[in-house]
């Protein structure tokens, strides 16, 4: 990642699969699940270089119901876009990821996924450049 790294925190909603796991577990499987979305190229049109996931965090709003942020850095293909179009940039990739039966270990139906925070971020490299 270079000084054009940009962090998206998105928000995905879902009714888990298993509503018993603890956060650490259910954590890791979705995590397990972005990275094989990411390795099956879904999410490619975010960035024409490596996604790398980030911290995720996990509440559960209401029973069955998981609420997870997930931090994405990545290189942008089109940083012109505005906030709007890459949020539906990043609902529909999500969705592609779900039609290719990406994330049925932790979700029992499709999710709902938001853009939250979109940030141009100053990396370690960009700083010892300036």
């Amino acid at each position: 990642m270079d000084h054009d790294t940009t962090r998206y925190r998105i928000e995905l909603e879902m009714l888990e699969r298993e509503t018993a796991l603890a956060n650490p577990r259910a954590i890791e499987l979705l995590r397990s699940e972005l990275a094989l979305a990411l390795n099956a190229s879904y999410l490619m049109a975010l960035s024409g270089g490596d996604i790398q996931v980030g911290a995720i965090w996990r509440t559960v709003p209401r029973d069955g119901v998981g609420r997870y942020a997930v931090e994405l850095l990545l290189e942008e293909r089109r940083p012109q876009m505005s906030d709007d179009e890459v949020s539906r940039l990043v609902q529909r990739e999500l969705q592609h990821a779900q039609n290719a039966s990406h994330f049925l270990r932790i979700a029992r139906e499709d999710f709902t996924a938001r853009l939250i925070v979109r940030e141009r971020i100053v990396t370690h490299e960009a700083l010892r450049a300036a």
